[in-house]
């Protein structure tokens, strides 16, 4: 995509110019945290750190060994980086509620201590992905922040301003799991309403966080959250194309989509967007399945179908674009309910 300098580039690059590495001035001071995991100052070096998954280890073996399980997990949490102080401020975590959860499950989390092995190797992949969708975003220049890996369980990953985060207790599962562990909380996906992928899903989501970071940027920070903080902006509608953009963008940029969703959607597509349809101004949290949770009346749907819905809706308002690089500024961009509905009244005709 051919990329112009605009005066929007140069308000884009001025904003988020605090958060861009710079190479011509290596004696300026980093983060501690940051800079104990800062790869080489390049042009496609990025910053990912493991330093919380070496504290969890810390932590784990002082409660094998039958130690002062509560100190061990306040200092887990006192010795927290930017990224997982990020995630216990957004949901709520202490270090009395994770020791009572990993007591619960020893064995799966037994299993997680030593995933930042498997997690370097896959550096170089995320990095090119990490490459791929920064050639989307519509100015030339565009910071990626350090990538924060770490043990704390509330959800896949999420984004701040200053991280990338990524709590790795959702991607721990493999052929061996002991699923037993899991029964007390009512099983795991599809049987109950807790669900785990594999750690080779982790550069997928990494990227898809990133999208939402570049959505913020564009979007401006208070924009940007307000589907979540404002009841007249939190509908069914804003949360698929905010989710499906990041999935969709994702996709074109890297080629990394969850296969489980898209081998059903595509062969229920239509099905979908006529029980989607109906619910565009409902609130996300009063229709499980969707977004979130277990739909008890399609078990058959795979985890976040909504984020299905949400990728075909804005792929289809790219594909039958005449100007592709406005129709991705409008993906990126969007935050009001006319633009939401102009992508789905496109998508609608479609199936007509």
């Amino acid at each position: 995509m051919k990329k112009q300098v605009t005066l929007l580039q140069i308000l884009l690059f001025t904003s988020t110019s605090v958060l861009l590495s710079s190479c011509a001035n290596k004696t300026k001071k980093m983060d501690e945290a940051v800079a104990e995991c800062f790869s080489p100052c390049n042009d496609e070096g990025y910053v990912f750190c493991y330093q919380d998954i070496a504290n969890f280890r810390e932590t784990l073996d002082v409660m094998q060994s039958g130690g002062d399980t509560l100190a061990a997990f306040e200092t887990y949490f006192t010795k927290a980086s930017p990224g997982m102080k990020g995630w216990i401020s957004r949901y709520n975590w202490t270090p009395d509620k994770l020791a009572k959860r990993v007591a619960k499950q020893p064995k799966y989390y037994a299993s997680l201590a030593n995933v930042d092995g498997e997690l370097k190797k896959l550096e170089k992949e995320i990095s090119m992905h990490y490459d791929k969708i920064k050639s989307l975003y519509p100015a030339e220049f565009v910071a990626i922040p350090p990538t924060y890996y770490f043990i704390m369980w509330g959800g896949g990953g999420s984004i701040e301003l200053t991280g990338n985060m990524i709590s790795m207790d959702y991607f721990g599962y493999n052929d061996t799991l002991d699923l037993s562990e899991f029964e007390q909380y009512g099983g795991l996906f599809p049987k109950g309403s807790f669900p785990l992928v594999s750690v080779e899903d982790v550069p997928q989501v990494a990227v898809h966080e990133v999208v939402h970071l570049f959505q913020t940027y564009l979007q401006g920070e208070i924009d940007y959250v307000s589907i979540y903080l404002e009841d007249s902006k939190n509908t069914m509608l804003a949360y698929a194309i905010r989710e499906g953009s990041a999935e969709f963008l994702t996709d074109l940029a890297t080629g990394l989509k969850d296969p489980k969703k898209h081998n059903y959607g595509n062969t229920h597509e239509k099905e979908l967007w006529e029980k989607f349809k109906p619910l565009l101004n409902k609130r996300p949290d009063d229709h499980k399945g969707w977004f979130s949770g277990r739909s008890d009346t399609n078990p058959d749907w795979p985890w976040q179908i909504g984020y299905y819905v949400g990728h075909k809706m804005t792929e289809h308002y790219y594909n039958t674009a005449e100007d592709k690089d406005k129709a991705l500024l409008d993906i990126f961009t969007a935050k009001e309910e006319a633009l939401y509905q102009k992508i789905a009244d496109l998508y609608d005709t479609k199936f007509q």
